[in-house]
């Protein structure tokens, strides 16, 4: 498959959900240096954001508008001592903010397709162990799909079918005018 667009992400900036708590960070031309060996498990390092709310996030949205149905590559290019001990987890939302799906990416490189009914999506950068970090980017590609067939990431949906019900019942209502 051919990319059509790319989009680079990178780390520049301190944001809200940024842990910090005993971390040595060091942001540098070519990269971000992270470093927190007492850290847990599980624990998201950093996020990138599709749809932002400046009051409440404090920052501009960093990620590219994706197509609906249209197939994208994922390339993580890191240093991770020890190694495998971060993985990548992309959440994607519905046009009310519910959770539609998400996907863990534990490998260099990784294909999807993004959802017709999502609207919107984040990257999360989470701890799975690691020590120390240095953070080169993140690649987003669009992938030609008319030339091979795709494979896709199984993807762990959230069932959140919104549920509507009207309760019909009899009037207890009374005129005001009643003679008796």
């Amino acid at each position: 498959m051919s990319a059509l667009n790319s989009y680079t992400l990178t780390w520049r900036h301190i944001n809200t959900t940024t842990f910090m708590y005993g971390t040595k960070l060091r942001i540098e031309d070519d990269g971000t240096y992270f470093n927190n060996p007492l850290m847990p498990s599980g624990t998201v390092i950093h996020d990138w954001r599709m749809l932002t709310t400046f009051s409440e996030h404090k920052y501009a949205p960093s990620l590219p508008i994706l197509k609906k149905k249209q197939q994208y590559k994922v390339i993580l290019n890191y240093n991770v001592e020890p190694l495998g001990s971060v993985y990548i987890k992309i959440t994607f939302y519905r046009k009310n903010d519910t959770e539609h799906s998400n996907l863990i990416i534990q490998n260099s490189d990784a294909e999807f397709e993004f959802p017709e009914e999502a609207y919107a999506y984040k990257i999360e950068l989470i701890n799975a162990g690691l020590s120390e970090l240095f953070f080169k980017n993140i690649i987003i590609q669009e992938l030609d799909t008319d030339e091979s067939e795709t494979h896709s990431i199984v993807e762990s949906k959230v069932n959140l079918d919104v549920l509507n019900r009207v309760i019909f019942g009899e009037s207890v209502y009374v005129r005001g005018d009643q003679n008796g």
